[in-house]
């Protein structure tokens, strides 16, 4: 049995959240075909009016927020309660994960700004001419990059690597703000700091295991599925917003990652809550 600091075996936490996702596979293939489809419906609304695409991304987060919180309902109490307070626990887990994302944001933009200085005065800088003409040309700035890229491959593949380890590792630390805010019927977020100290390489050990490799299978699925249909997913939306099955494949994507990814996180969180909780929480 693997088990990590502070006594929750990580074994346990996964196997529980994999028994989670197959008990409960109709209620979550449901949960997430409602909120694909919102979330298609407001990326074709975005794709018509582009002026407003910042509230509809917004709503669209939302729209997931919400099935995850439904998710996390049925893995915390019973069906009945993730489909009686859906809305209301959506808001509230949007809101917690609002506030963790803008803490990241800001995070990872302080710690950004000497490692930008040192490229730019050493290895980009026989590239910051370019870029000044380049101005506004997203086209030719992408080439430059592109050519940056190439040149030094493993510097940029260190800062991609030292960036998504600070990110992990604060996250999990975050881990069960979700499944806490939805028991306390109240936003949890930094509060929930302290519970996870003792079992922060648990929670990273247990996502390594469970979530990346659902992370991935559900990205490569839907990778396919827009390839099949003629739609790629790596090229920037708005250069594909005539082609025909693109809408099919956003709701594709969206339900894929839904179905698979979050339901499993879902199961996941509630399980570390459960053993990380204070008693009074």
């Amino acid at each position: 049995m693997m088990a990590g600091r502070g006594g929750v075996s990580i074994n346990e936490c996964v196997g529980e959240a994999l028994r989670f996702s197959r008990a409960n596979m109709r209620f979550i293939a449901m949960a997430s075909a409602l909120a694909a489809g919102a979330i298609t419906a407001l990326t074709a609304l975005a794709l018509g009016a582009p002026t407003l695409a910042f509230p509809l991304n917004m709503l669209m987060g939302l729209a997931q927020a919400t099935a995850y919180a439904a998710f996390l309902g049925l893995a915390l109490v019973s069906s009945d309660h993730a489909r009686a307070r859906f809305l209301q626990d959506g808001l509230r887990t949007w809101a917690a994960m609002a506030i963790i994302a803008f803490l990241m944001f800001i995070l990872l933009f302080v710690m950004s700004l000497p490692i930008v200085g040192v490229l730019l005065a050493g290895p980009m800088a026989p590239y910051v001419e370019d870029l000044q003409r380049a101005g506004q040309d997203q086209a030719a700035v992408m080439a430059i990059m592109t050519r940056f890229a190439e040149a030094n491959p493993g510097m940029l593949l260190g800062i991609v690597l030292f960036f998504g380890a600070i990110t992990l590792f604060v996250t999990s630390r975050f881990f069960v703000a979700a499944p806490a805010t939805l028991a306390a019927r109240r936003i949890l977020t930094f509060e929930t700091w302290r519970w996870t100290k003792a079992a922060t390489l648990s929670i990273v050990g247990a996502r390594l295991m469970l979530l990346a490799p659902a992370n991935v299978f559900a990205g490569a699925l839907g990778y396919v599925i827009g390839r099949l249909m003629g739609v790629d997913a790596m090229a920037p939306a708005t250069g594909q917003t005539a082609a025909p099955f693109f809408l099919v494949y956003v709701f594709a994507s969206a339900f894929l990652s839904l179905m698979i990814y979050y339901a499993l996180e879902a199961g996941l969180s509630a399980a570390f809550y459960r053993r990380l909780r204070p008693p009074a929480a």
